[in-house]
């Protein structure tokens, strides 16, 4: 167990700002990776499971199948705890990709044992020194050291890079795609963190005003979707204040009746033609006196109504899990500084929450 820290920095935001150089050792990695792969595109679907952030890598993982093969391969994601609750027929010809950092999430391990009884190929990709019963899968992918935070950051991002390497490989086996483009693309993912790293002053002055605010909404498109259901669940976890993170256009379907000058909302823009739409939705929080937050590529950086545009490197769209993701890290973390609170703990250090978790357990 790390030692805990009561000042900046803590252990979050060292683990943000790991990230980058934990990516480049994991891709160092990639023929290990490739080997899964190579089983995987034996099968007829892929199925990725996990729950709270390994569930948006899950989520961010179906999207890159269908993004790596035109939509021409069968995937889907699912909650790890729905899973073993409601039926999910699995045979053979599955391969079924669990997200578990520790391996001792309780619904996440049994729908490895679950998958693997009923002849799926089973891989789980978890942290370093992991749970035991998640070796029982067929293949086992490591990330990265376990975190110390309450949050997750680095186990999040480096079990994305895991994914995309074997989603890469696997697509390029089943003749889908040239894998060479795909890995060169990957392999710009530690630079590109960097360079949204240097926004970091720009952040911190950001997080002082949405820090007086009650609550956040995130919305985004494409990855951008699953990125801000992620985001939102940081801002939970580290912040203690609502967030919730939305579709570009679900966010109009009633989140948006409860936006007013007393919250904040972020947006995330990519170059793609889901960005009109989310210039619509700013220029509509305008009216509202809504404090307006922009993540935007070079490219899609006209025509933002916005008192904040943070502008992070110009990627393709499959790359802003990563690249738009580490600004909303780096805000979670500074609106928890600014609030005076531990963004480590998870509130466990409080003796009420502390009473609570005795109730349960993950």
């Amino acid at each position: 167990m790390a030692e805990a820290r009561t000042a900046h920095p803590y252990h979050v935001y060292d683990a943000v700002v790991a990230q980058p150089d934990l990516i480049e050792s994991l891709l160092a990695r990639a023929a290990a990776i490739e080997a899964v792969a190579d089983a995987a595109a034996a099968k007829s679907r892929l199925l990725f499971v996990g729950i709270g952030t390994s569930l948006h890598a899950g989520r961010i993982s179906e999207l890159w199948t269908r993004e790596f093969t035109s939509g021409r391969f069968r995937a889907q994601f699912e909650q790890s705890f729905e899973f073993l609750h409601h039926p999910f027929a699995l045979d053979s010809q599955d391969a079924v990709i669990v997200f578990t950092h520790t391996g001792t999430s309780g619904a996440s391990v049994e729908a490895i044992h679950r998958a693997k009884a009923a002849g799926a190929l089973t891989i789980a990709i978890v942290g370093e020194n992991c749970g035991e019963r998640a070796r029982a899968a067929d293949f086992l992918i490591e990330t990265c050291g376990q975190e110390a935070a309450f949050a997750y950051t680095k186990s999040y991002t480096t079990a994305l890079a895991a994914s995309a390497a074997l989603l890469l490989r696997f697509a390029d086996r089943k003749g889908f795609l040239p894998e060479a483009s795909g890995r060169a693309a990957l392999g710009r993912v530690p630079d590109l963190m960097r360079q949204s790293l240097a926004l970091e002053p720009e952040i911190r002055s950001i997080a002082r005003k949405v820090a007086s605010l009650p609550r956040v909404e995130i919305f985004g498109a494409g990855p951008g979707w699953a990125t801000a259901r992620e985001g939102a669940l940081k801002i939970k976890e580290s912040c203690y204040i609502a967030a919730e993170g939305f579709d570009t256009e679900e966010i109009l379907h009633g989140p948006f009746s409860e936006l007013d000058s007393r919250g904040a909302l972020i947006g995330m823009l990519t170059g793609k033609p889901s960005d009109e739409r989310a210039r619509q939705i700013f220029r509509a929080a305008g009216e509202l006196k809504t404090l307006r937050i922009a993540i935007t590529v070079p490219s899609a950086r006209h025509d933002i109504s916005a008192e904040h545009i943070l502008v992070v490197p110009e990627s393709d769209e499959w790359l802003s899990a990563f690249v738009h993701l580490v600004p909303l890290q780096l805000l979670n973390y500074f609106i928890a500084l600014e609030k005076g609170v531990n963004p480590d703990t998870g509130r466990q250090d409080q003796p009420a929450h502390a009473a609570a978790s005795r109730h349960y357990k993950y």
